[in-house]
């Protein structure tokens, strides 16, 4: 059985994991463009990779978030050539968006950097034992429960 101390040092361990990833969440990044990408602008640019055409409105509708605050973000991305806006050949007055070629390598590039990130996990989630992997299982399901809780969500 674990002793007080060291869960103490697990929950600074875990502390400390936190703010990494805040840190890595809240870092602009270059995903093969030269352009430093904000989470915000990356994951924008992901729904319009995935789903070409799509426009202010979809893409409010997706995220949840005003037209106006989607809007702010494609400019971002318009002014660094990132996307295209074009008129929808059914509806003139609709205008789409997609991505421009440097867009798709910064798509990519983000794909990319994902897919590395989870490879190297994954190798050392497949050194683990069935038992070792279903105590992570447990551990990530209360540490979900628990974070559900506190944002007063029910499952």
């Amino acid at each position: 059985m674990a002793q007080s101390s060291e869960i103490l040092e697990l929950f600074t361990q875990w502390d400390r994991i936190m703010h990494k990833m805040a840190a890595i969440e809240e870092s602009p990044f270059d995903f093969g463009t030269g352009d430093l990408l904000t989470r915000s602008e990356v994951h924008t640019l992901m729904a319009i990779g995935k789903k070409p055409g799509s426009n202010v409105t979809d893409l409010a509708r997706f995220f949840d978030i005003t037209k106006s605050a989607v809007s702010q973000m494609v400019n971002k991305l318009l002014q660094k050539k990132l996307v295209e806006k074009y008129h929808n050949e059914d509806n003139d007055k609709e205008i789409c968006l997609r991505l421009s070629s440097r867009g798709r390598i910064a798509f990519l590039g983000h794909e990319q950097f994902h897919l590395k990130t989870h490879a190297r996990i994954e190798q050392r989630l497949r050194e683990m034992t069935d038992e070792e992997f279903r105590f992570l299982q447990e551990f990530f399901r209360v540490i979900e429960e628990t974070a559900d809780e506190s944002l007063g969500v029910s499952r």
